[in-house]
Parts: structure tokens; sequence; C-alpha cells
């Protein structure tokens, strides 16, 4: 290999399917945050195809909201015959799988973020199959997980060892907007004389179940009978020709599949998102997680989560305190918003308690630093002698290294680039600990000012 090879080589390869489209925008937020934070390339298979399927790579790069110097950074697959790296970085199982023959091949410790769907399917002999090809292998340094169901199957079904799984609960979904609830809220009989319900999901072929889109139709429909103020908005490839809407069609508005900058000025209109998704509708073992990205970016703009958990995976949210729980009883379901809809000050009361919650436990910067704290741990274990966890180094590492090479020059380099890393990573963490600290002392003082009041 040539020098120019070698320096050419990345710390971090970031591998994904989707980017660079705007549909998904916990993508461009996580990965967004690597590129600039650590010396990475995304690579990204182009999997978006089934979403867009005329644009081309060029045109969504083109289009993708992300600072240019980042923009660079991200190449097709097609280009990454050659792209060398220290560690890859996967989210969802189906492509880990995919790229296991990559990785083999070229030695490629990876770090693998196990999100619900993406091919993950619960007692599924198939999906098992490739779980434990991905996280049983040899270069897999550490699996994140987002859902406490998830981490106890890969222990106790995929006999995952313990010490290789990170819990971190949620997602990287962006917290640190320009929203005040008390400031943008738009309110019934203050700013508008509707009560807006949303339903915002994906749909995935013709299935209308595993979202609970047709629960979201029922329950509208059970409600608009008695209530002239409410309005039903859809996002989504969803239409009125899906189920029939009766009476309550005039009521329904649809918008199609939107991009994230679509909901800056849509959520705050809107006074719930009902969510009632369904375990294996879209395929036997499939699952959502709790909530739902749309409902952990609609709850940040001030949106009462109205959210069902068939799977008991809320591990901090207090049903009636932080959110309105629902399930598949579409009778009652429709009596607990039919009570909380005749009293708009106990929606927002508790619309405002959902969004304070979800700023806490969803915070981006939190999301970030345990993810981004995990990468740079496993840069850095070569400091000194220590061995890569896979007890083998990366081909890059190797064509690094002077045992293999003899090139003290740029051993040097490395080096050097290693002790870059360390202190820049000693910097975000005292940036981070001071933010918290803030952040902190700011909760405090609001809850001490709420008792005033």
């Amino acid at each position: 290999m040539s020098l120019e090879t070698v320096a050419d080589c990345s710390d971090l390869l970031i591998f994904d399917d989707i980017l660079p489209t705007g549909f998904s925008p916990f993508r461009t937020l996580e990965y967004g945050h690597y590129l600039s934070f650590f010396n990475a390339k995304l690579v990204s298979t182009e999997g978006w195809h089934g979403w867009t399927s005329n644009q081309t790579f060029a045109a969504a790069l083109d289009e993708l909201t992300l600072d240019p110097d980042l923009k660079n950074r991200i190449v097709p697959f097609s280009a990454a015959a050659t792209a060398r790296g220290r560690l890859a970085y996967v989210s969802f199982l189906a492509n880990a799988a995919a790229l296991m023959p990559y990785f083999e091949a070229r030695q490629l410790p990876f770090i693998f973020q196990l999100y619900p769907g993406g091919g993950f399917l619960i007692d599924q002999p198939e999906s098992d199959k490739e779980l434990r090809r991905v996280v049983l292998s040899d270069y897999c340094r550490k699996v994140i997980v987002t859902q406490r169901l998830s981490y106890d199957y890969l222990i106790d079904r995929i006999g995952c060892d313990p010490a290789k799984v990170e819990l971190i609960f949620g997602g990287v979904f962006e917290s640190r907007l320009d929203f005040d609830f008390n400031r943008d809220k738009k309110t019934f009989g203050r700013d508008k004389f509707t009560l807006d319900l949303c339903f915002v999901a994906h749909k995935y072929g013709n299935n209308l179940l595993s979202k609970g889109y047709d629960q979201f139709v029922g329950i509208a429909a059970a409600l608009a009978q008695h209530d002239p103020r409410l309005r039903f908005h859809v996002v989504g490839d969803y239409s009125a020709a899906d189920i029939a809407l009766g009476d309550a069609e005039e009521k329904f508005t649809f918008y199609g599949r939107q991009e994230s900058r679509f909901f800056t000025d849509f959520y705050p209109s809107m006074d719930a998102i009902i969510s009632v998704n369904r375990p294996s509708a879209l395929a036997p073992g499939a699952f959502d997680g709790f909530p739902t990205g749309a409902c952990i970016e609609a709850g940040f703009h001030g949106v009462l989560n109205c959210i069902n958990d068939p799977l008991a995976l809320n591990p901090v949210l207090m049903p009636g305190e932080d959110f309105l729980l629902l399930n598949f009883d579409q009778e009652q379901s429709v009596t607990r918003l039919r009570q909380l809809l005749e009293c708009p000050e106990e929606l927002y009361r508790l619309a405002y308690a959902n969004w304070r919650k979800f700023r806490t436990v969803f915070a981006t910067d939190d999301q970030l630093w345990a993810r981004t704290r995990l990468i740079a741990s496993e840069l850095l274990r070569r400091d000194g002698d220590e061995t890569p966890a896979s007890g083998r180094m990366s081909a890059c590492e190797a064509d690094g290294h002077p045992s293999e090479r003899g090139d003290v020059s740029r051993w040097v380099e490395l080096e050097q680039e290693r002790k870059r890393l360390v202190t820049a990573y000693r910097e975000l963490e005292g940036h981070y600990l001071a933010a918290e600290g803030e952040r902190m002392r700011l909760e405090q003082y609001i809850r001490a000012m709420e008792g005033v009041s």
C-alpha cells in the first residue's frame, strides 16, 4: 500500500443506506455530528431509491441540509472500494448484515447500532441468524441498543456478552430547537378555533395496521361525531382512498410524505399526535421503538403524545403525567381523548409536561454524548500497548503500524493524529459537562418559579 492511500485513511467510516436524502432527520443529525467531530467519512449504500427512485446521488447530496464541508465527506459505496478506516459505524440489522463481507474482507472493526426495524425481528430464525453473525463477530466491538427489549434479547436469546452491549434509551433527534411552549405553541381559543390531532408515519407498502393508521381513522371518526372543533392531519404516504372516512372526511387534511423542515411550522399548530402501533403487523416479529421517532419530534414541539406501549418498552415516562397512554381498545381510547379535549386547559397542561419531559429524557446533547464517548473510547483503545477489543488490528491500523511497515515517520503522524483525537475528545467532554451543569441549574430555577406561581 502506498503512503498516499494510508494518508487517506479515516478514523471512522460511517455506513448508511438512506443518506444523503432528507427523509430521515435523525441520520443527518447523528452522522453530521460524527463527520464534524471525528476524522470521518460517510459511505452511502444508496438504498433510498424506494423513496425517491429517480433521484441521483449527486442531486440528493446537493439538496441535503448539511454544511458543505461535511457533505464533501459523503461518498457513494461505489467509491468505497479503496476506503480505509480504523473503525466503522453502522445502524440497523439489514445494513450491518449486508456489510459483513466488506468488514471481514478488510478486517475492519465496527460499532453496530441496533434500532428497532431495519430487519430486526423478534423470535424469527432468519433474523436471529443474521443478528448472531453480526454481534458475535470478532470485528464487532460494541452494540448500541435503544430499547430494553433489544438489550435483553441480545443477551438472553442471541448469547451476546453483556459487556459488549450499551443501552442508550431513545434516539438522536433535535431537541435544541428555537421553540418555547409558552411563546410559540398555538392554542385553542387564543391562536385558533380548532383542536388539531395528527398522525405522522411512513407507510410501508399497503400496510395500514403497523403504524396504527386504521386506529387513527377509527378514533377520529368517533370523536368527530360530537365535536365540531376537531380537525385531523395525516403526514405520510396515506390518502383518503386508503380507508373510508365517512362524515369525517371533510375534516381530514393529507400532506403526503414530508422532509424534516416541513414540521417546523406544522407541529406548533398541532395539539396531539396519535400513535397506536401494532407489533408484528408489518412482518412477524417487527416492532417499533417507544416512542416512535415522529412522536419524539412532535413532543419537542409541544405536541401531546397520545400513544400506546404494547410491548411495555417505557422505562421512565409516567402515563397521565408526561403523556396520554392509549391501547387497542378503541372505545376506551376515544373516551380518554374526549375527556381531555373537553378541557383544553388540561390538554395544554399535559402537553407542556410532555414537552418538558421529552427535552430531558431525549436531550440531543445527551444522546450524542453517549454515542460519541463510545466511539472515541474504541478509537483510543490502542493507548500504550493495549490491543483492540477484537484482538486484531484493522487493515488500516496494521498498514500504519511500524511493525508492519518500518515507516517511522508515518507512525509519528498517526500518533499525532491519535493525540489530536484525545485532545478534541477531552475538550468535548468539558463542554458537555459545563452545558449539563447549566441545564440542571436552569431546570432547578424553572421548578422553583413554578412552585411560586
